[in-house]
């Protein structure tokens, strides 16, 4: 079953809208530990790379959004169309990391937790990698199939006299 690049982009846009709207309610609430603590909750302490790597996640979010629309919508340059996977790759890597940032300057988290969280971050970036030089290889496989089975085959026919 081969899915339509309209089935794919739509499903994309869509988990990218919840992955933005879950970020703007995590980035609007006050509760990020079980005692209270927020991410602007400045009174008892407040972390502001956490708060601003999370507001750039968002905003690479919503781009995304933006640019996975026009691509449905078909009004964006073939060349242009990495930009969103770019987008999608900083937006998670800096959620990850506001995450560990905040966790970091409550004392909570050791060297372990963080190395963890690095290797999340090299894990993810190796999967994208591995994901675009898999697709690109199965495109150049379904062209060469393609044109080997859409050539025509040399015969020779011989008149009869």
């Amino acid at each position: 079953m081969k899915l339509s690049d309209t089935t794919i982009l739509t499903t994309a846009t869509f988990i990218t809208s919840i992955g933005a709207l879950l970020t703007l309610i995590g980035l609007t609430t006050p509760r990020w530990l079980k005692n209270g603590y927020g991410l602007w909750n400045c009174r008892n302490v407040c972390s502001p790379s956490a708060a601003t790597l999370t507001v750039l996640a968002l905003i690479f979010l919503v781009i995304s959004i933006v640019l996975l629309i026009v691509i449905l919508v078909r009004l964006l340059p073939e060349k242009l169309r990495i930009i969103p996977l770019g987008l999608l790759v900083i937006a998670t890597l800096f959620l990850i990391i506001a995450t560990t940032r905040y966790l970091r300057r409550f004392g909570i988290v050791d060297y372990s937790f963080e190395l963890i969280t690095t290797a999340h971050a090299f894990a993810f970036i190796a999967s994208v990698l591995l994901a675009f030089w898999l697709g690109t290889k199965m495109n150049e496989n379904s062209i060469r199939n393609t044109t080997r089975s859409t050539l025509p085959s040399s015969t020779i026919v011989f008149s009869s006299s």
